[in-house]
């Protein structure tokens, strides 16, 4: 395990529906180190997403501090935000581009200010290489499965070898032996680069084999106890609570 390069502390977020307030996060705490892959797990509308935005500064807190490698997101112009999210923090959505674009364009795309062109085509057809989409490059979005869509995500997360890789649902409607290929290749990726990866899933199997697993639920993190012997199916949370 590596020193903690993204630490969430306190974090509270609320939201107005109406005349109803909708508290989303409260006093989530959090730690993710360098070469750790840390999942929260948690069903839809849990608030994971905005996890994730508070995580990279895209949404501020309503209360508690969000450092990366010991800074406070907070206290960063807009000019050092955009820096840090262009070279050390990396996003894998579920959506692709929005226009038809290529999978090497597509992936090439965040490389462009730095690289330009050629030097972005580059390391993009590296980044395709190493999630084994190499043959995806001439491709179009539409025409790829649920899997290879992805993959090819991860590739266009990773084109920057970031130090940070968000990754929000990456296993959302995948089969069991593509979710197993999806968070095989995370896992490599943190052991290869000690890269840090906070991973927001939809169920409990997809976040299994991950250093950290936390739970989302009624805007607080939870931490699981340990399974129990015998293949029970039963997991405890704190506070009494308990899910299936």
């Amino acid at each position: 395990m590596g020193d903690v390069l993204l630490s969430l502390d306190a974090v509270s977020k609320s939201y107005w529906r109406g005349p109803s307030e909708v508290r989303v996060l409260a006093d989530a705490s959090l730690g993710v180190p360098a070469g750790e892959l840390v999942a929260v797990w948690g069903k839809r509308g849990a608030g994971k997403t905005t996890l994730l935005r508070i995580a990279a500064g895209l949404e501020a807190p309503d209360s508690g501090s969000v450092r990366f490698d010991g800074e406070d997101l907070s206290g960063l112009s807009e000019g050092a935000h955009a820096r840090l999210m262009r070279e050390q923090v990396g996003w894998v959505r579920r959506a692709g581009p929005r226009s038809d674009l290529a999978m090497l364009d597509y992936v090439a795309l965040p490389l462009l200010i730095d690289h330009g062109q050629r030097g972005a085509h580059g390391q993009a057809i590296e980044s395709l290489r190493r999630v084994g989409m190499s043959e995806c490059a001439g491709q179009r979005w539409s025409s790829l499965s649920d899997g290879e869509r992805a993959l090819v995500a991860i590739a266009h997360g990773i084109a920057r070898a970031p130090r940070l890789l968000l990754v929000d649902d990456p296993t959302a409607n995948l089969g069991l032996r593509e979710r197993e290929e999806v968070l095989q290749l995370l896992l490599s990726l943190v052991e290869e680069t000690n890269l840090a990866v906070l991973m927001a899933v939809p169920d409990m199997p997809a976040a299994m084999r991950s250093h950290q697993l936390r739970a989302l639920s009624g805007g607080r993190l939870l931490t699981p106890a340990p399974p129990p012997p015998r293949g029970e199916n039963i997991l405890d949370f704190p506070r009494g609570e308990r899910s299936a």
